[in-house]
């Protein structure tokens, strides 16, 4: 990884190197050129025309100057593609990421993102996504907040497998396109494509070639007219009698004009990284099952790809904004030059409108499948869950092994197994299968990173990545949480309340088909010590008894109790336990069986100076 960031790095010097030499060129043929006109003013020279060579020589420099630049501006994404790489694999995720906090605004109330840190500046998302469109942003986004049927997972495992080694395929497309990313609503977009409720421009479809084709004389027209007045002496009549019907015509016509290109307008930069990121995926040879189904979804009948025609379209786009030129703009008016454009751009979305759809989605798709496969590449230790159709009345069931936090770093991670619904694997656990766990524990020991822990763990499995862990089995489930809570003023809501109603939602997801996973973090602590132990045992009893497994947390040892007092056998107390050494209160954050027996608040209070 570091010789290949190197090796950009040295192309990005010389292709920087060029570039000058180039720019310094292009700035010896204007004073040439200038030069030359001048002797020729001074009748030094035989003919002007010496000084058409340099000129056509700094319109060559001008191209070569633009590629070049676009070549500096791929190393340069390319670079940093390996050097964000690199800083990852040495532990710095949040290096180059996007956090997603619009789509944290967009779910706040979802059952369990902002208890699992979804989204946010440290977050998971902000971790995993590597697109670069907002299609591809939202897809991934999608799949961390709604699990995935069995199937879809295996194939996005399949997929991951396939795309975690090719480095160069994910630099490509980290590197493709004018801009480092584009934030282009593909909603917008496609509403556009397919038309919804536009109005039809005049003679479009059958009669378009005949527009089109009057289109091209009146141009014509005007040039003549014009040129006949400041050239012939023709006088302005000629040229007013055929511009005053058009200035009419386009008045009438212009809310059409518009509506035929305001999806649009302005979105040639869009595009070009639109087209460049599908023409990456459609030269790259595919095995997994869907990403061929993907590549598939690019190709047409007509044999015009998807980046083909976005192509087509970057460029009418591209023409259409020269209006906006202002030493164009009044040549642009003689040539008809929307009203030309419009119909292009009309025709365009004809042919191809009911396949913008598909391309970005195909687009979103990959992007989001090779964030995942860039974080597999960087976690080797990692690895893929197994995931287990649920048969006749089994239960619900999870069995992790050394289970991690993916968000902690190395030397901060304690992993620890979790077995709900089946028994542990060494045997340590005899009797009926665990469907609960009660955590019990003092401040800070880790009770509420293993819920986060387990729920991530679970949201990865189902958006088909890797987990943090040693292996990982499991059976399609829907995760209900309630960790994070706030009062509200406003709202004129207690915390208690907050609490009450998300618990609510945990236990309204019971009503579903696929059986849940509950993460419930000192549960009830709002109330008095009696009723949070009837409503707690209340509370789980009833998410049991509708086939849900999960973890409480709790801190009180009378609630703990209800595991051993409960008529249900498949409740289960295990706890965090911490030492005080020297005054210093230790954490080993290992899950042990039983009860804690112990408290630290009034140490963790002594240590902050407080006189108890």
């Amino acid at each position: 990884m570091a010789s290949r960031a190197e090796r950009r790095n040295a192309l990005l010097r010389r292709t920087r190197l060029f570039e000058k030499a180039v720019s310094w060129s292009r700035l010896a043929t204007v004073l040439v050129a200038a030069v030359l006109v001048w002797l020729s003013v001074q009748e030094r020279l035989f003919s002007l025309l010496w000084a058409a060579v340099p000129v056509l020589c700094f319109l060559v420099l001008v191209v070569l100057h633009e590629r070049i630049l676009r070549r500096a501006h791929r190393l340069e994404r390319a670079r940093d593609f390996y050097r964000r790489t690199l800083d990852r694999l040495d532990g710095d995720w949040r290096a180059g990421g996007r956090p997603g906090s619009r789509f944290g605004d967009e779910h706040a109330e979802h059952v369990y993102a902002a208890d699992l840190d979804l989204f946010g500046p440290d977050s998971l998302f902000l971790m995993l996504n590597r697109a670069r469109t907002r299609g591809g942003d939202e897809l991934l986004a999608s799949w961390l907040l709604r699990p995935a049927p069995i199937d879809v997972v295996h194939k996005r495992q399949e997929a991951v497998r396939e795309l975690a080694p090719r480095l160069d395929f994910r630099e490509r497309l980290a590197a493709s396109g004018r801009i480092a990313r584009t934030d282009l609503d593909p909603e917008a977009l496609v509403s556009w494509a397919e038309g919804d409720g536009r109005p039809a421009l005049p003679g479009a479809g059958g009669r378009e070639f005949l527009v089109r084709a009057l289109l091209g004389l009146v141009a014509v027209a005007n040039v003549l007219t014009v040129t006949g007045w400041t050239i012939w002496s023709w006088g302005p009549s000629p040229f007013l009698a055929v511009a005053l019907p058009q200035v009419l015509c386009s008045l009438t016509m212009r809310g059409r004009f518009r509506a035929a290109t305001d999806g649009v307008t302005r979105a040639s930069r869009d595009l070009n990284l639109v087209s460049s990121l599908l023409e990456v995926i459609e030269r790259e040879p595919f095995e997994s099952s869907r990403l061929v189904e993907l590549a598939k979804r690019l190709q047409s009948g007509d044999g015009i790809t998807g980046a083909r025609s976005a192509r087509q379209l970057q460029r009418l786009v591209d023409l259409l904004d020269s209006m906006h030129n202002a030493v164009f703009a009044p040549f642009g008016l003689l040539l008809l030059w929307t009203p030309q454009l419009a119909y292009a751009i009309d025709s365009w979305r004809r042919r191809h409108g009911d396949r913008v759809a598909a391309w970005l989605g195909t687009l979103a798709e990959v992007e989001a499948l090779a964030s995942l496969a860039s974080h597999a590449f960087e976690h080797p230790d990692h690895t893929f869950p197994t995931l287990v159709e649920p048969v006749g009345r089994q239960r619900p069931m999870l069995a992790g092994r050394q289970l991690g936090h993916p968000l902690l770093a190395s030397e901060d991670c304690v992993a620890n197994d979790v077995h709900l619904a089946c028994p542990p694997e060494d045997g340590s656990h005899a009797g009926p299968p665990t469907q609960c766990l009660i955590v019990s524990g003092s401040n800070m020991s880790g009770k509420s990173t293993l819920l986060r822990t387990v729920g991530t763990n679970v949201v990865l499995a189902l958006a088909g990545a890797p987990v943090r862990a040693r292996s990982l089995r499991l059976t399609p489930l829907a995760i209900g949480s309630s960790l994070q809570l706030t009062d509200s003023l406003a709202e004129g809501q207690s915390r208690f309340y907050a609490e009450i109603t998300k618990l609510r939602s945990v236990l309204d997801l019971t009503d579903q088909e696929t059986p849940v996973l509950f993460l419930l973090d000192e549960i009830l602590h709002g109330t008095n010590s009696h009723d949070r132990r009837v409503g707690a045992e209340g509370l789980i009893r009833g998410l049991l008894d509708r086939g849900a497994i999960g973890l409480v947390t709790t801190h009180d040892l009378a609630l703990a109790r209800i595991a051993d007092d409960s008529a249900h056998s498949s409740l289960r107390n295990v706890h965090f336990r911490d030492e005080l050494e020297n005054g210093e209160i230790r954490f080993d954050y290992r899950l042990r069986e039983g009860v804690v027996t112990r408290s630290n608040a009034l140490d963790l209070m002594r240590q902050v100076g407080l006189d108890v």
